[in-house]
């Protein structure tokens, strides 16, 4: 299903538009869908509660956001993650270990998943994000 809107570009929006679309030799309408689908990255092929859980990132307000993008994976799991990943590379896996390392790796998937999701979010609402440098520090502060 597709959906027509008309949409009135400023100047500023157009001009590096119609240089793209000309450099690429595509149409503004390619340029402008492909800069959207960028922008907003569909959730396709992601597990069914994780859709629904990102979805509902949707309706949290800014300050929300901000912490969810502030998050960090706790110390000691973190740890745990690197030496079993550092272990699995060396080969070395145990009936045990393989769930505990899988286990480990989806909790932190997720949540890259939902910290980006709340930077595309905030992006939109025209909040600005932090550097990296600034991420950094409000992350060892919190």
């Amino acid at each position: 299903m597709t959906h027509t809107i008309t949409l009135n570009l400023p100047e500023l929006l157009y001009q590096p538009l119609w240089r793209m679309a000309q450099a690429t030799h595509q149409t503004i309408e390619t340029v402008l869908l492909t800069a959207l689908q960028t922008s907003l990255p569909s959730l396709e092929g992601l597990p069914p509660d994780w859709i629904e859980e990102l979805n509902q990132l949707e309706k949290l307000d800014n300050a929300t956001l901000q912490q969810i993008l502030l998050t960090t994976f706790p110390g000691e799991p973190q740890h745990e993650l690197e030496i079993l990943l550092q272990n699995s590379q060396h080969g070395v896996r145990t009936e045990t270990t393989q769930p505990r390392l899988e286990l480990l790796q989806t909790v932190a998937a997720k949540l890259m998943l939902r910290k980006a999701r709340a930077a595309v979010l905030l992006r939109f609402r025209g909040q600005r994000l932090p550097t990296l440098v600034e991420l950094r520090q409000l992350t060892t502060s919190v």
